[in-house]
C-alpha cells in the first residue's frame, strides 16, 4: 500500500531565521500556550529530561485535557547525557504514542538484545558468553538512542500533546514555596538569562522534582542514600564505527547488540548509536516534525526516507559513533602512578583497564577515538559513585520522578526503562490525586487525600531500588569466574526478567495500553523481585561477595553456586510459569533452559546492510535500508526461527512457548547435571 507522504516543511528553520531566534526561543515558540510563562499550572515538572518528559507526555495523553502541565528546562536545548540502551517496556511506550520502528529507526539506533563476554582474569584471553535476542522485529524493535535527539523528540511529541515545554527558564528552588493542597504551590522561575524576561512566579498544586541525580527538591526533604558495600565509578568516551565487524577477536559479536566486556573489577559497555550531532536545532525540529506526521498518517516503513535522506532533506549532520565505557567497582586498587595511562582520571582508568585485558587490548584496536564529538571538553567523562537512593520521594506539594528517585548502575540497561516505572506510575497516580483533592473539603483534607493517593508510590520506589542494587551486586560478583556469569546471573536475569511469571510481554501480543503498561512496567525490575531469582542472588552474594576482590573463587564455591542455581531453576521451569521460547532467545540453552556449549544457534532477527553495513530488522515489509536507502532481497530481509518456526503472529511464540515437546516431558523427572566441563584454570572456550 502506498501512502501519500507529507510535504516536507521547513518552518521552525525559516521561523528562526526570520525572528533571529535562538535555540531556547525557537522551541518555546512551539508551545500551544506561546512562549510566556503562564500564572498558573496545575502542574510544573523542573527537569526537560527523558523522565520529565515521559511523566508529563503519559499524563497528558492518559486523560487529554484534564491538566495543564509546564515543563522548566534551564538548559536552552536538549543537550548530552550519557544513557543511552533501552529495553522493550520503552519501545512498547513508544509504540502506544504511534512512535515505531518505520520512524524511529531513523533517528535511532538498532538494538536487538544484549551479548555478554566473561573473560578470565587468571587466564587472559580465554573467556566464555550469552547472548539473548531481543524482541522480533516484526512486532517490536529496540532502539539505541542519543538522548539529545530523543529528548527533542519527547519535547516535540509533549507539545502536540499540550504540555508547555519551556527552555531556557530556571526554577529558584530556594525561593519556591511547595505546600500541600491545591494550587498553594508557588514556583519562582527565575529572570530569563538568554531573554532578558523578568522573573516569574507559577501557582502550582503539585511540583515535580525531574532533576535526574542532582535530586534539587528531594535532596531538600531528605539525604541521599547510598548502599552498604562497594559502589560503583563509570568512565567513557566515543569512538568510530567499524563497518567491518568481522576483525573483533570475540566469536558471535554482533554490533546490533548492546554488548558487555565484564571481568572481576566490571564491564564495558559498547553501544552502536547514530548521531546527528552537530545539526542546528531549527533543522531537527523540522525533520522530527516530518518524522511525527508520517506516523500519524502510518506511512509504511519502505515509503519513509532514510536517515542519510533525511539529512540531505533538513541540511543535517549524521554520522554512526560507538560509546564505549567502564562501569567498574570503586574498592578497586589501581597503581598510585597512572600517568602513563593519559592525561585525565578518565582516560587513565578508561585505559588502564583496556591494558590490563589482552582481549579489550586486542578489540580496542577496531575503533578511533572521537575527541570532543559534544562540544570543547567532551573527549572523555567520569562519573562516581553512580548508587544511591532518595529515602523520600513525595510530600506535601512535590513528587520525586526518575533518577531524582535514584539510581543504580548502566548493567543491562535499566536506567531509562526501569525508571520510566517512576515516571509513568508518578503520572497517573497524579490524576488520581488531584482530582481526589479537589472533592476534598478544605485544603488540609484535600492533602491528606494527595497523600494517600501516593503512598503506593512512596512504597514502589523504596522497593525498587534496593532490589535493583542487589541485582547488579549479583551479577558483579558472578563476573569474578567466566562460568558464573554464563550459566548463572545473566541465565537468571532473562529468566525472570524475561519470562516473569504473569507479566510476559509476549504474552500482550508485544502491545500495551493506558490500562496495562503501568500494571506491566511497576511489576517488571528486571525480574530482580521475583522469589526465586532472589534466592539465588542472595545466595550467590553470601559465598562470594567477603571474598577478596584480588583472589580467585575457589572451584568448590562456583560448583555450590552452579548447582544451587541449578536446583532453583528446575523447580521454576517445572512450575510451568516461566514458561518461554528459549531455545530460539538464547544461546547455549534448550526449551527446559538446560546448559550445552554446543547448542549454538539461535533466532536470528537483524542482518548488517550489504551496502552501509547498518544493522537491520528483519521483515519482509521492510526492504529498504532506513540508514541508507538501499533495497535488499526478499531472503535478505527474511527472519530465521531456529528451531524452525512458521510464525505469523505473536500468537505462535505463545503456543511454542508453551509446548511440551517429548524431549521436555522425558527430562522432567531428570535432575540436571551441573556443566563444569573444566578445572578453574581451563575454562573452555
Amino acid at each position: 500500500m502506498t501512502v501519500s507522504l507529507a510535504t516536507p516543511k521547513h518552518t521552525f528553520t525559516e521561523r528562526a531565521a526570520a525572528g533571529n531566534l535562538n535555540d531556547a526561543q525557537i522551541l518555546n515558540s512551539n508551545n500551544v500556550a506561546g512562549s510566556e510563562l503562564p500564572s498558573e499550572s496545575d502542574i510544573v515538572v523542573a527537569g526537560g529530561g527523558i523522565h520529565g518528559l515521559i511523566y508529563s507526555i503519559h499524563l497528558a495523553k492518559s486523560k487529554p485535557g484534564k491538566l495543564n502541565v509546564s515543563l522548566i528546562e534551564k538548559n536552552n536545548k536538549p543537550g548530552y547525557k550519557i544513557g543511552e540502551s533501552t529495553l522493550p517496556l520503552f519501545s512498547l511506550w513508544c509504540k502506544m504514542h504511534g512512535l515505531t520502528g518505520e520512524y524511529l529507526l531513523r533517528l535511532f539506533g538498532l538494538k536487538d538484545g544484549l551479548c555478554f563476554y566473561f573473560l578470565d582474569r587468571e587466564n587472559q584471553g580465554q573467556y566464555t558468553d550469552f547472548c539473548s535476542n531481543g524482541t522480533p522485529g516484526l512486532f517490536l524493535s529496540g532502539f539505541q538512542i542519543e538522548r539529545p535527539i530523543s529528548e527533542l523528540l519527547f519535547t516535540l511529541l509533549a507539545q502536540r500533546s499540550g504540555v508547555n515545554v519551556y527552555h531556557g527558564k530556571q526554577v529558584d528552588f530556594r525561593a519556591s514555596k511547595v505546600e500541600g493542597g491545591l494550587t498553594k504551590n508557588k514556583i519562582e522561575i527565575a529572570k530569563g538569562k538568554t531573554d532578558g524576561k523578568p522573573a516569574a512566579t507559577i501557582d502550582s498544586s503539585l511540583f515535580v522534582d525531574a532533576t535526574g541525580r542532582f535530586r534539587q527538591l528531594a535532596s531538600k526533604n531528605a539525604p541521599i542514600k547510598r548502599f552498604e558495600g562497594w559502589n560503583y565509578d563509570a568512565f567513557w568516551g566515543y569512538f568510530s564505527c567499524p563497518k567491518d565487524e568481522s576483525k573483533i577477536p570475540l566469536r558471535f559479536y554482533e554490533g546490533l547488540h548492546t554488548n558487555h566486556l565484564c571481568f572481576p573489577e566490571g564491564w564495558a559497555w559498547i553501544i552502536r548509536l547514530p548521531s546527528w550531532e552537530g545539526s542546528p536545532i531549527p533543522n531537527l525540529m523540522d525533520m522530527i516534525s516530518y518524522l511525527l506526521d508520517l506516523a500519524e498518517a502510518e506511512v509504511p516503513g519502505d515509503q519513509v526516507p532514510s536517515s542519510e535522506e533525511l539529512a540531505e532533506m533538513f541540511n543535517l549532520k549524521f554520522q554512526w559513533t560507538t560509546s564505549i565505557g567502564f562501569a567498574v567497582r570503586n574498592d578497586v586498587k589501581y597503581p598510585e602512578d597512572m600517568s602513563k595511562y593519559g592525561t585525565r582520571e578518565a582516560e587513565r582508568k578508561f585505559n588502564y583497564f583496556v591494558e590490563k585485558y589482552d582481549l579489550i587490548k586486542q578489540f580496542m584496536t577496531n575503533f578511533e577515538l572521537i575527541e570532543n564529538l559534544y562540544g570543547p571538553g567532551t573527549t572523555w567523562f567520569i562519573r562516581k559513585s553512580l548508587t544511591y537512593q532518595s529515602p523520600v520521594v513525595s510530600g506535601p506539594g512535590w513528587l520525586a520522578i526518575g533518577d531524582a528517585c535514584g539510581f543504580t548502575n548502566p548493567l543491562h540497561s535499566p536506567g531509562i526503562t526501569a525508571a520510566m516505572s517512576t515516571s509513568t506510575y508518578a503520572a497517573e497516580l497524579t490524576h488520581q490525586a488531584l482530582e481526589a483533592a479537589k472533592s476534598a473539603n478544605d485544603s488540609d483534607s484535600a492533602e491528606l487525600s494527595i497523600r494517600k493517593t501516593f503512598a503506593p508510590y512512596d512504597d514502589f520506589t523504596q522497593r525498587l531500588y534496593p532490589a535493583l542494587n542487589q541485582m547488579n551486586a549479583f551479577n558483579y560478583v558472578c563476573f569474578r569466574d567466566p562460568r558464573l556469569g554464563a550459566q548463572v546471573s545473566c541465565l537468571w536475569q532473562f529468566f525472570a526478567g524475561i519470562g516473569i511469571p504473569g507479566w510476559q510481554l509476549i504474552r500482550q501480543d508485544y502491545n500495551l495500553n493506558f490500562d496495562t503498561y503501568v500494571p506491566h512496567s511497576i511489576n517488571w525490575a528486571w525480574g530482580a523481585q521475583v522469589p526465586e531469582y532472589d534466592a539465588v542472588a542472595r545466595k550467590t552474594l553470601e559465598l562470594i561477595a567477603p571474598i577478596p576482590l584480588d583472589e580467585s573463587v575457589p572451584y568448590a564455591t562456583v560448583r555450590e553456586v552452579i548447582d544451587f542455581s541449578n536446583r532453583v531453576k528446575k523447580e521454576a521451569v517445572d512450575s510451568n510459569r516461566f514458561n518461554f521460547r528459549w531455545d530460539g532467545l538464547l544461546r547455549y540453552y534448550d526449551i527446559c533452559l538446560n546448559y550445552s556449549e554446543e547448542k549454538t544457534f539461535k533466532d536470528k532477527f537483524a542482518r548488517q546492510c550489504s551496502h552501509c553495513a547498518s544493522w537491520l530488522v528483519l521483515r519482509p515489509d521492510w526492504r529498504k535500508c532506513y540508514t541508507c536507502g538501499k533495497e535488499r532481497t526478499e531472503e535478505e530481509a527474511a527472519v530465521v526461527w531456529n528451531p524452525p518456526l512458521a510464525v505469523g503472529e505473536v500468537k505462535a511464540l505463545v503456543r511454542a512457548s508453551d509446548a511440551k515437546p517429548a524431549a521436555r516431558q522425558a527430562k522432567e523427572r531428570v535432575v540436571e547435571v551441573t556443566v563444569i566441563p573444566t578445572l578453574p584454570n581451563e575454562v573452555c572456550v
